[in-house]
């Protein structure tokens, strides 16, 4: 197996990083957290749907992201009004 991609304790990988374990041809590069790799709370990593790990932090591995991350999804409208907040005065 080739060496892991981040080296040394002063590298700025999250220490749940794909680059810590693996070479840099194994790992794929999200240019932020995404939905297309959601953590993993079993093992404690991220991985694409097709169980690639993943790393969402280019900036901090140091290398430019192989994967667009997709926009958020936006909020659900409210069909509910915002409930009316009442303030209770105290009484002197």
């Amino acid at each position: 197996m080739s060496e892991p991609f981040a080296q040394g304790e002063d590298h700025p990988a999250c220490a749940i990083c794909p680059a810590y374990r693996l070479p840099r041809a194994a790992f794929v590069v999200y240019d932020r957290p995404s939905r297309e790799c959601p953590f993993d709370p079993a093992d404690g990593y991220r991985y694409t749907a097709d169980r690639i790990p993943a790393c969402v932090h280019p900036d901090k591995v140091g290398v430019e992201p192989d994967r667009i991350a997709p926009p958020p999804e936006p909020l659900a409208a409210r069909t509910e009004p915002e409930p009316v907040r009442r303030r209770w005065f105290r009484r002197r």
